[in-house]
């Protein structure tokens, strides 16, 4: 395995430790020799970790006192966040924070997608809902699932504005573990198809105003799917 390769694992071996609470926030790593002894890498190597999980927010280095575990808030990467909340936070629950983030991003998103979307966005949109249909009369429950997230991608592409992808991409594998819950109940899945064709028709007819209610609409409904699981 190369460098990168364990100075991975001694993260990964750091991050474990504070999820199973070893690690508590607030709580001070073991002195340099025995923490690289606990994580089974050489002192170069821990201290590469320790380095990027502190250019993280997750360790706060004191010069003097030692190396101690940071509270979530303070934490700055959000894949680095996403990973510990998805193994310590109930599926539910983290379903509906995620909507709630989905909410803020994509009502907006899809206003600017009926503003800037080009004929290819609409053509990308509608062939992506068709192939949903076929999926869904299959019950074929990861189709669905990937096209329901390609087909919000496809509306973060059409905004016209980069940063909505690349905010939004972070949080494609906690997104991709709720879709798959959802899409395998056919009620919930025809829920969103329907909500999916409002939102496709006002991009398509250029009406951002009846975009942003219609994908509101999505959301909200989402939001009560995912509660009454």
């Amino acid at each position: 395995m190369g460098r990168r390769g364990l100075v991975d694992e001694a993260i990964q071996g750091i991050l474990d430790r504070v999820v199973d609470g070893e690690f508590p926030a607030g709580s001070s790593l073991p002195p340099e020799a025995d923490l690289a002894a606990l994580l089974e890498v050489s002192r170069p190597t821990m201290r590469e970790a320790v380095r990027s999980l502190s250019d993280r927010g997750v360790l706060r280095v004191v010069h003097g006192r030692g190396t101690f575990v940071a509270p979530q808030e303070e934490w700055r990467d959000l894949p680095t966040l996403i990973g510990v909340l998805a193994r310590t936070t109930p599926s539910r629950d983290l379903g509906l924070q995620l909507i709630q983030v989905r909410r803020m991003l994509e009502v907006g998103a899809a206003g600017l997608a009926a503003e800037h979307r080009t004929d290819d966005d609409v053509a990308r949109m509608g062939d992506l809902l068709n192939r949903y249909d076929a999926a869904a009369t299959a019950d074929d429950v990861d189709e669905v699932a990937e096209l329901d997230i390609a087909f919000h991608e496809a509306i973060l592409a059409a905004s016209g504005n980069p940063f909505l992808a690349a905010i939004m991409q972070p949080l494609a594998e906690a997104l991709s573990a709720s879709r798959r819950t959802t899409a395998a109940r056919e009620d919930v899945r025809s829920r969103a198809q329907e909500h999916h064709r409002r939102i496709f028709r006002a991009i398509s007819d250029g009406d951002p105003a009846t975009a942003k209610d219609a994908m509101r609409g999505h959301m909200t409904q989402t939001h009560d799917d995912i509660a009454a699981l």
